[in-house]
């Protein structure tokens, strides 16, 4: 639960984090250097800034890549807002210089020293943000690793701001060097305070552009500062130097923020992702096990949720967004993020003309929405925040509203739209099923559904853990069918980022539809690619007896990460990940099926 803000403790983090930029700014006030000493203390200085540029503009197109990877339009709108905030950094900077510093006393040194506190300001606000969002989550132990990491970062950036005024014979004033750390550190604090109260990501990604812009255009000064100096290969050196210095603090902060009380390790990747780790301390219950392989089983077999029927005729469903122990595999438990109670969420079931209502209440500890994906729903019910809806904070509900129209026939899915790559990637989302009119299942005919996911573990960055309706192997769901029955297996890919190329052995199927869309010429094949939010179904006769792997071909797919995971000449990776068997039975062979087997039947006996 978030925790319950306290503004003196938000101020004295923000204070710790951004105070310690004062401890590199006495270094303006030394005296005694050569020319080539001064000049490749203030190429160690840009290094460290060339090294905030990598790791500003990395963040932000992180998360506009993250953007474009759920919605185009959201896409569209982080990259303007990216350049917009390059553009008025870059540019914003010499209209400072222009119009207010050049009209002051003082160096041309004292000058970029000022430009570059700037910069650095605007950069330390998108800090800030960090550190209050993660304070406002409840994550303490987060909040702290992070303070002690910018702590340690913003310390060089002391230094990088008064580098440039070495090169200038006269020391700097204990007046300026203070104006200088309030310009540099004192945005922090606004961050800190900012972040506690409200998020956005496109806020975020501005401010990390404008900030980049800022850097790039101080950079360009300081190195057309030395261009005629002596000793460029020192210089260079110094720029390398400069650049260690910057990544090693960086690396410092990430790892200090790898510390979530209460739902295992996490860390802070490059983009700012907070990626948590699998909690293999956390040991479930067989009977809790039992129950989650249950539920993707019933999920198989396309068990929808029922709806509470309201007096008009709407269809009403409840979803509750919440944070609970899930195990993928055997040993591999992970805190998921998922709808009541599991993941994926339970499958909705709609016809074509019934008005639905879905109510999803947030008991998670930040901010979600529902986006229901290639249906063509109202605006104001796309779950898109800052555009469509205000974000669903946590102990609040949303009901959207909207009426079931032919466009959406065909199988779809819904997933959150808030911190997208990490809140798919710990479990929320669930699939749709629409239909022309009121379900029915023809006699010899199997309808079953597949949705394959992600998860982030182990400290990773990458997708690396891959799971059938929220089950690795051995754990998967597996299905028997009866010799003879027409099999429809809708497929869906529910991975924030990862590509999946479906197989099943035995047989050429037919793709039927893609995305929902019924094909006028179905496709024969024996792989399907379902490219991230993709889904297709496809079609087959069981004609053929025997116990057939259905199966990821990307063959990183189909192992549990862990030791021992990976094969080499001397050692067998075990299997895992997206991988399952059906099982046709022949006729004659269903009364002697053991009772475990019968439980999986589909299709008639």
């Amino acid at each position: 639960m978030p925790a319950t803000l306290h503004l003196p403790t938000l101020l004295l983090l923000g204070l710790i984090a951004g105070g310690t930029i004062f401890i590199g700014l006495p270094v303006g006030r030394m005296k005694r250097l050569g020319a080539t000493a001064r000049s490749a203390l203030s190429m160690l200085a840009a290094g460290i800034l060339l090294f905030l540029l990598v790791e500003i503009l990395g963040e932000a197109s992180g998360q506009t890549t993250s953007a474009f990877r759920a919605s185009w339009s959201v896409g569209t709108v982080m990259v303007l807002t990216m350049i917009g905030g390059l553009l008025l950094g870059f540019v914003g900077l010499v209209a400072i210089e222009q119009r207010l510093i050049r009209t002051a006393k003082g160096t041309s040194a004292q000058h970029l020293s000022t430009m570059i506190a700037t910069a650095i300001g605007v950069h330390n606000l998108s800090e800030g943000l960090a550190i209050g969002q993660t304070y406002a989550q409840g994550k303490i132990g987060l909040s702290i690793g992070l303070i002690v990491g910018f702590a340690l970062h913003n310390a060089t950036e002391g230094f990088g701001i008064v580098g440039p005024s070495l090169c200038g014979k006269a020391r700097l004033p204990w007046r300026t060097l203070l104006l200088l750390g309030l310009i540099g550190g004192g945005p922090t604090v606004v961050g800190t305070l900012l972040g506690s109260l409200w998020t956005n990501s496109v806020f975020n990604v501005f401010v990390l552009a404008m900030a980049g812009g800022a850097i790039l255009y101080v950079l360009k000064e300081l190195f057309a500062s030395v261009r005629q100096s002596a000793g460029q290969y020192v210089l260079m050196t110094a720029v390398v130097l400069g650049f260690s210095l910057g990544w090693g603090t960086g690396a410092f902060a990430a790892l200090n923020g790898s510390s979530d009380s209460g739902s295992g390790s996490a860390t802070v990747a490059a983009d700012g992702d907070v990626i948590r780790a699998a909690a293999p301390v956390i040991t479930l219950p067989p009977n809790i096990a039992l129950a989650q392989q249950a539920r993707s089983q019933a999920l198989l077999r396309e068990q929808a949720l029922t709806p509470t029927i309201l007096p008009d005729g709407t269809r009403q469903y409840t979803l509750t967004a919440s944070a609970f122990p899930w195990q993928v595999a055997p040993g591999r438990t992970v805190t998921a993020w998922g709808y009541n109670g599991g993941t994926p969420g339970p499958l909705l079931r709609w016809s074509v003309g019934e008005r639905v209502a879905v109510v999803l209440k947030n008991a998670l500890p930040q901010a979600t929405t529902l986006h229901w994906h290639g249906l063509a729903v109202p605006a104001s019910q796309d779950g898109v925040p800052m555009l469509t809806q205000a974000a669903i904070q946590p102990g609040q509900s949303f009901t959207y509203r909207f009426t079931v129209t032919p466009q959406m026939v065909g199988t779809h899915f819904y997933h959150s739209h808030v911190n997208d790559d990490y809140q798919m990637d710990a479990g929320l989302h669930g699939e749709i099923i629409v239909d022309p009119q009121a379900h029915t299942t023809a006699p010899g005919r199997v309808d079953l559904l597949a949705e394959v996911a992600s998860f982030k573990v182990d400290h990773n960055e990458a997708e690396n853990l891959f799971a059938i309706n929220g089950e690795a192997y051995p754990d998967a769901p597996a299905v028997s069918v009866r010799q003879g029955n027409t099999v429809r297996l809708r497929l869906v890919n529910a991975s924030a980022e990862e590509t999946h190329v479906m197989h099943l052995h035995g047989y050429t199927f037919r793709i039927v539809a893609h995305d929902g869309n019924a094909l006028a010429q179905p496709e024969s094949a024996n792989t399907v690619m379902l490219g991230a939010s993709q889904t297709a179904d496809i079609e087959f006769v069981a004609s053929n007896p025997g116990t057939w792997m259905l199966h990821c071909h990307i063959m990183d797919h189909t192992v549990n990460p862990g030791p021992g995971s990976e094969g080499n000449a001397t050692h067998e990776a075990e299997m895992g990940g997206l991988v399952t068997f059906i099982r046709v039975v022949p006729q004659g062979q269903l009364r002697t099926m053991p009772a475990h087997d019968l439980m999986t039947m589909t299709g008639g006996m």
